[in-house]
């Protein structure tokens, strides 16, 4: 018997390779989940907020150009010059604003064609910023048209720029988006595959646990005793571990420690010897009041009664 193969080795190896399985399951998971992580943090960073940034930009451009012509339209009416002020200063921090978003965005980490995107509209910016300034600054005085062609020029060269890098970026979050989802259903597809691959290997391992630990040690010790049944005592078994099979072998060994050093059955003691078979008839009444015959010699014959006696000691 190998006792190697013990019921602790048993459950021990049994319980390394559950656990083998559980680590494999719980790191595929979490690869999986970083994926999630790293996926969802591209589309929200990379993709949605650059959308969100070019929308902000291409509302702001159209929010300048149509206060520029509210500003003419309130010089023209003799409204409040204060208020006119307090509009175009408005609008000159929002252009200062959208500026600086765009330089921004191009020291950020783009893709070429983002960046290739954001330099166009920064020329253009840059060239609609100034006059538009012009605009504001000569709109109280009734002229500045001529800057006023430029700057709707330069606005719609970045409403252009700008509706295109917004079809460019939708069609990143989208990729990115799809990406993601075939992970997500990868991911699954393998997780699905461990479980079932553990439903058919932990059951294997459990059937290959006991017939190494529990019924091959029990198929030996049951030959063990058919030989010790036939009278043949020469086998022992061997078990060193301190477990249930290892305390039924100390029982088998000891049984046979105990059958071998009994003697041999003793024979049946012999039938004693048969009396005579002209004393077998005779009873003790016969022998006691049976007259004996005198002597032929004339000698005096024994009494009957120390003849009974003698016979008895006799038998």
């Amino acid at each position: 018997m190998n006792s190697s193969n013990n019921l602790k080795s048993g459950q021990n190896a049994l319980t390394m390779q559950v656990l083998i399985l559980a680590v494999v399951i719980v790191i595929i998971a979490c690869i999986g989940l970083f994926i999630q992580k790293s996926s969802t943090s591209t589309i929200f960073n990379k993709s949605f907020k650059n959308y969100q940034r070019s929308t902000a930009l291409l509302k702001d451009i159209n929010s300048v150009t149509t206060n520029i012509y509210k500003i003419k339209n309130m010089v023209a009416s003799g409204q409040d010059s204060q208020e006119i002020k307090k509009v175009s200063d408005q609008q000159l921090q929002t252009m200062a604003k959208d500026v600086d978003i765009v330089k921004q965005a191009l020291e950020s980490d783009l893709a070429d064609e983002q960046k290739k995107f954001y330099q166009a509209i920064s020329d253009n910016m840059t060239a609609y910023q100034q006059a538009t300034q012009q605009v504001i600054r000569l709109a109280p005085q009734g002229t500045g048209a001529a800057y006023l062609s430029v700057s709707d020029e330069k606005r719609e060269a970045i409403t252009q720029l700008l509706t295109q890098l917004l079809e460019y970026e939708s069609g990143v979050g989208e990729e990115a988006y799809n990406s993601s989802g075939t992970i997500f259903y990868i991911v699954v597809a393998v997780l699905i595959i461990l479980l079932g691959a553990c439903a058919v290997l932990i059951p294997s391992f459990i059937k290959k646990m006991v017939a190494a630990s529990v019924v091959e040690p029990l198929e030996e010790t049951s030959g063990v005793l058919r030989e010790y049944a036939s009278g043949k005592y020469s086998r022992s078994l061997t078990w060193e571990a301190d477990d249930a099979i290892g305390d039924l072998v100390q029982s088998v060994n000891a049984l046979r420690s105990k059958m071998s050093a009994s003697p041999a059955p003793a024979q049946k003691a012999a039938e004693p010897a048969a009396a005579p078979a002209e004393e077998k008839g005779k009873s003790l009444s016969d022998m006691v009041k049976k007259t004996p015959e005198p002597a032929k010699d004339g000698t005096k014959a024994a009494s009957p009664a120390k003849k009974a006696i003698d016979k008895l000691q006799d038998i």
